[in-house]
Order: C-alpha cells, then sequence, then structure tokens
C-alpha cells in the first residue's frame, strides 16, 4: 500500500512538471541559462519569448535565471528554421532579479504585461526602438535602476492601460527620458506617475498625439513647455498635476485640448496659443493654473477666441502686433532686388520675387527654399533672405553685350537668329517671331514643352514659364535684342531674334 501511494505522488509529480511547461523550444545562453519561445500561431515565422513556466509568481521555479547581461536576439534557430523575434511575452522575466542590462530587439513590437516585472538589477539607460506599437500594465513595474528611457517608438498605441498599472510604475530612480525624432505618439499613461521625470530635450518634432494621462503627476517634468507644430491632439489630463509648468505654448495645427490636460498645473502662468483659429477645448483643461494666467493670441485671431463659447472666460490677450514689416533682401545687394517686402497683416499670403541683376544669379533662400518667385504666409518670420551669387561664365558671344545669363550660371548654347522668314535650325516652324503682331509664337506641343525664358540684351531674365496662349507678347518689352531659350524633354536650345517696338 505504502509503495502504491508513493508511486501515485510520484505520477503527480511528473504530471505538475509536465504541465507547467510554458515554451516550444529554449536556446541556451552563454550565462549557463536559457532563452524560451513560443512560436506565433499566424504562420508569420515569428516567437514569443516567453518564461519556462506558467505557475503565478513562479515561472523560473526550477530553472536558472537570466543574469548580467541579457541580450535578446532578432531571430533565433531552430529546427532548421529561422524565426524572427517579435515580442516578448507577459511575465516572460518576471522577477529575474539578476539581469544587470538589457538590449532589446529592433524586431520586437509588442512587450507584455508585467514582462520585467521587479527586474530591480537593470541598469541605467533602457532603449525603446522604432518599432514597438505596444508596452503592456506594469512591463517594468519595480524596475529601480533604470535611470533613463530613450524611447524611439514611432508609433506606440498602447502602454500600460490604466493610472494604477502604469508600464514604469515604481521605476524610483527614474529622472530622465528622451524622444527620438521621428516619435509621432505618446501613448496613453506613458509616463504617468513619474514624480522625478523630466524631459532630456524638446518633444519630438514629428509628434502628433499627446495620450490621455501621458505626463500625469510629473511634477518636475520641465518649466518651459513647448508643443511641437504637428500635434494637432493633446489628450485627457495630459499633463495634468505637471507643477513645475510655467510656460507654455500651444502650435497652430492644434485642434483639440481635452478634458483636464493641464489640470492642476498651479505655476503655469503664460499660455502662448499659436492657433489662427480656437482649437476645441473640453472642461477644465486649465483648472487651478495660476490665478493670474494670461493667454496670448494671434492677433489676427484674437476676436474668434473671444466669441469662442469655451475660450472667451479666459484672461486673452494679443501680444504680438496685427502687422509686421517683413524684410526681404538678398545676400548682395547690388545682384538683385526681392520684392514683396514690406508692412503686412498676420495671416496675409505674400509672394516674394527676386529679380537677379546681370551677371549674378539666384541661388535659393537662406532657410532652404529654392522657390522663385515664392509664397509666404506672415506670421513671426519676418526676414527672408535669397541667396545671390556672381555667375560663372562657361562660354562668351559678341552681339550686343558680351554675355548672354542663364538662370543661375552664364551657360550660353549656340544659338540661331530669327524672324518671320528665317527658320530656327532644329526647330523648324516651331519658333517664330512675328514681326507684324509683335508675337513670339511657340508651336510645341505643350505635352513636350517644359519651360521658356526670354533674356533681353543685358542677358536679364524678364520672364520665365509656359506661354498661355501659345506665344509671347511683345509689344510691352522696349526695342532691342531678344535670347529666347526653349526647354523640351529632349533638348534646350537658345534663339536670338530682334524685337522692334511700334512707335
Amino acid at each position: 500500500m505504502f509503495q502504491m501511494k508513493q508511486l501515485i505522488i510520484t505520477l503527480l509529480l511528473i504530471s505538475t512538471t509536465f504541465g507547467v511547461r510554458a515554451f516550444d523550444f529554449a536556446i541556451p545562453q552563454q550565462g549557463g541559462y536559457s532563452l524560451y519561445f513560443n512560436i506565433t500561431k499566424d504562420g508569420s515565422n515569428s516567437v514569443e519569448v516567453t518564461s519556462p513556466t506558467d505557475i503565478a509568481r513562479k515561472y523560473w521555479q526550477g530553472f536558472n535565471m537570466p543574469s548580467g547581461m541579457v541580450v535578446i536576439p532578432e531571430q533565433v534557430l531552430h529546427n532548421g528554421r529561422v524565426y524572427n523575434v517579435t515580442a516578448i511575452g507577459n511575465h516572460a522575466f518576471s522577477g529575474c532579479r539578476n539581469i544587470t542590462s538589457l538590449i532589446l530587439p529592433k524586431s520586437l513590437t509588442e512587450i507584455g504585461a508585467y514582462a520585467f516585472y521587479q527586474c530591480d538589477g537593470i541598469k541605467g539607460t533602457l532603449t525603446i526602438d522604432e518599432g514597438i506599437v505596444s508596452i503592456g500594465s506594469s512591463a517594468f513595474y519595480g524596475c529601480s535602476g533604470i535611470i533613463k528611457v530613450q524611447f524611439n517608438a514611432i508609433s506606440c498605441e498602447a502602454m500600460g492601460g490604466s493610472k494604477s498599472k502604469t508600464v514604469f510604475g515604481d521605476c524610483r530612480n527614474l529622472h530622465t527620458v528622451a524622444f527620438g525624432n521621428q516619435v509621432k505618439r505618446i501613448p496613453d499613461y506613458a509616463f504617468s506617475g513619474m514624480t522625478h521625470l523630466q524631459l532630456d530635450s524638446e518633444l519630438p518634432r514629428d509628434l502628433e498625439y499627446i495620450g490621455e494621462y501621458a505626463f500625469a503627476y510629473c511634477i518636475n517634468l520641465t518649466q518651459t513647455l513647448t508643443i511641437p507644430s504637428g500635434v494637432t491632439i493633446i489628450g485627457p489630463y495630459a499633463f495634468a498635476h505637471c507643477n513645475s509648468i510655467k510656460t507654455l505654448t500651444i502650435p497652430k495645427d492644434i485642434k483639440s485640448i481635452r478634458q483636464y490636460a493641464f489640470y492642476n498645473c498651479s505655476q503655469l502662468g503664460q499660455i502662448t496659443i499659436l492657433a489662427f483659429y480656437p482649437p476645441d477645448l473640453a472642461d477644465g483643461v486649465f483648472t487651478n493654473v495660476s490665478s493670474s494666467a494670461t493667454y496670448s493670441i494671434p492677433c489676427i485671431g484674437l476676436q474668434r477666441y473671444q466669441k469662442s463659447e469655451e475660450w472667451h472666460k479666459l484672461n486673452l490677450h494679443s501680444t504680438n502686433p496685427c502687422t509686421y514689416n517683413l524684410v526681404a533682401r538678398p545676400t548682395i545687394a547690388e545682384g538683385a532686388i526681392v520684392t514683396g517686402g514690406g508692412f503686412h497683416r498676420v495671416g496675409d499670403q505674400i509672394q516674394l520675387t527676386v529679380l537677379c541683376a546681370a551677371g549674378y544669379s539666384f541661388q535659393g533662400w537662406t532657410d532652404g527654399v529654392k522657390d522663385n518667385p515664392r509664397n509666404v504666409t506672415i506670421d513671426d518670420t519676418v526676414s527672408y533672405i535669397a541667396i545671390v551669387k556672381p555667375a560663372e561664365i562657361t562660354k562668351e558671344i559678341s552681339y550686343i553685350h558680351d554675355t548672354v545669363f542663364s538662370d543661375g550660371i552664364k551657360v550660353v548654347h549656340e544659338y540661331y537668329e530669327i524672324n518671320d522668314v528665317a527658320q530656327p535650325i532644329g526647330l523648324q516652324e516651331q519658333v517664330i517671331y512675328n514681326n507684324d503682331k509683335r508675337r513670339l509664337v511657340i508651336n510645341i506641343d505643350k505635352n513636350n514643352l517644359l519651360k521658356v525664358d526670354l533674356y533681353n540684351s543685358a542677358g536679364e531674365c524678364v520672364l520665365s514659364g509656359l506661354p498661355r496662349h501659345g506665344y509671347i507678347n511683345m509689344r510691352r518689352f522696349p526695342t532691342g535684342y531678344y535670347i529666347v531659350r526653349v526647354t523640351t524633354i529632349e533638348d534646350v536650345k537658345i534663339l536670338k531674334f530682334l524685337h522692334v517696338k511700334k512707335k
């Protein structure tokens, strides 16, 4: 009887041992432990890192725990097949306190709930790579050795899911967060409750969405908060209780500021809104900010805000002028003139045009724009500088002046004299100067014609573009020799003709 009971107990133990296995295969590591993987069932050739057992709170019972530096690979080989490591499962490394540093693979898209729960041996900086789209609740709870998070996830949709189960809960030494410039979303609850947390730099330039409770209770976050220009939504309670914020700038493309977004930011006293039209303002957004807080609105939009049911109750005023003196000039004063400058109202659309003197060429604008002319909107940018340089002579011809100038460089192609009788070589009956009507006729298929440039005898470009009616009206131009440069899909030709203006 005793032997029978002993045998039954042994069988039960064996059955229990086999019943807790939570992995499909294991790969030994140099530290004397193994990493465990489950093959996903979607046929995508991907695996999830998992714990060796599924016993609650004893996920590594009976197995060697990882220690030291843990590097999770991007790919693993099993039974002759290569698998991509795309996920770290729930509780995968829960309680593994001997991990001192962690390198996650760039192939990773998901980190499960409690994945590194109480891994308080992890030290230094934790990097969340670009491809991560989901991080489960309490994934790094109690990882008190983490002092900085480098958050590069471009479009992370979810982090945690509640105020009480944030991803970095009880990470009491987490002091700094830095963002990659391509980050578009800061998910709901991302860094809620991190009372020591500070921004390493400004929020990412490509940011579009700041989630619910994203930085709530981050009482040391920053004194000056500038929301990037691409952000359209600031979620509920996003910065609630961030008591260190004193000045706030909200971008012109903002569409919605949701309820209590800046609730109890008690030191917030200077709010600048750059939007010309009032964004949706939910209940309590600025409740319990500084009692003397002022709200600066663009001059052109102030009346709209004052008429808004949500905004008119606030202390609104305009600190910027309704007009700006738009300075538009070339880098070399004698090399060109720039039209369009002067005093303009905020919000006006202005066209700036660079007209180069003979021997000089337009190279672009100092802000990188190449268009000439270019359209600008009057806001807080009041200076536009055109880069003008002396043109380089590559070939000279003699007719009236020594040189013909092309856009940017003094490039001169072969030319042919044309009039209403002579036919231009290579453009038979396609470019003809009609002396009676004072028209330069361009008989070229518009699908083949790219551009027509007209230069006077000084080499100045006096007209550029595509003829609207198939010809250039020369009546407004003075008598003289002209050069026309015709650019088609196939080639470029420059031709010379004499225009005589009627008296």
